[in-house]
């Protein structure tokens, strides 16, 4: 049996011996908490230098599809009479006010999403300029949807001034893709390390 330990009497800990071949643990900090982190060495942000003219010129055009987003509003607006025909056409049991319902309702999202669109695509432009690889990455995919759309417009039945807004955008979209995909480009989006 083990001799009976007295209860007042508290056992002192002592640490094992270091390891063979490794020092002792450094000294805990003074005021109880862990040590401050070193500064990082390797892996810090090189400053971006200027843009390729490849991206110069994708942010142009980005800058001119903003545009065309807003003539592409006002092209909605002016060609609402076609629209009317359309939703009377795919819609015979709607009454008037139901009618006027469904334009109205149809050029109101589409000027909120236009506005929408047209501010999200010049912040967006404003990143790819700075050099940002996310930025560019969501344009691809914003112009590849836009590029789709182009086609698609072609298979519809839409007043003549929204299907040439619609191609030219399209085929705005096309070069933005491009020049961004090119080699320069590609450089100053690679993520700059020291």
């Amino acid at each position: 049996m083990s001799e009976p330990t007295d209860p007042n009497i508290q056992p002192t800990y002592q640490p094992p011996p270091p390891a063979p071949g490794y020092g002792a643990m450094p000294p805990a900090p003074a005021y109880g908490g862990y040590g401050a982190m070193p500064p990082a060495e390797y892996g810090q942000p090189v400053a971006v230098g200027p843009a390729p003219s490849s991206v110069v010129t994708a942010v142009r055009l980005m800058f001119v599809a903003a545009a065309l987003g807003l003539v592409s509003l006002i092209v909605a607006f002016s060609t609402k009479s076609t629209l009317r025909a359309d939703i009377a056409k795919k819609n015979p049991n709607f009454d008037s006010a139901k009618l006027n319902t469904a334009v109205n309702v149809a050029i109101g999202a589409g000027v909120v999403f236009g506005i929408i669109f047209v501010v999200l695509f010049i912040l967006l432009a404003l990143q790819v300029r700075k050099g940002k690889n996310w930025a560019r990455v969501v344009t691809w995919v914003i112009t590849g949807l836009g590029i789709i759309s182009a086609l698609a417009s072609l298979g519809q039945t839409v007043a003549a001034a929204s299907r040439v807004v619609s191609l030219v955008s399209g085929l705005l979209d096309i070069g933005i893709v491009v020049l961004l995909m090119q080699k320069t480009s590609n450089a100053f989006f690679k993520p700059r390390r020291n």
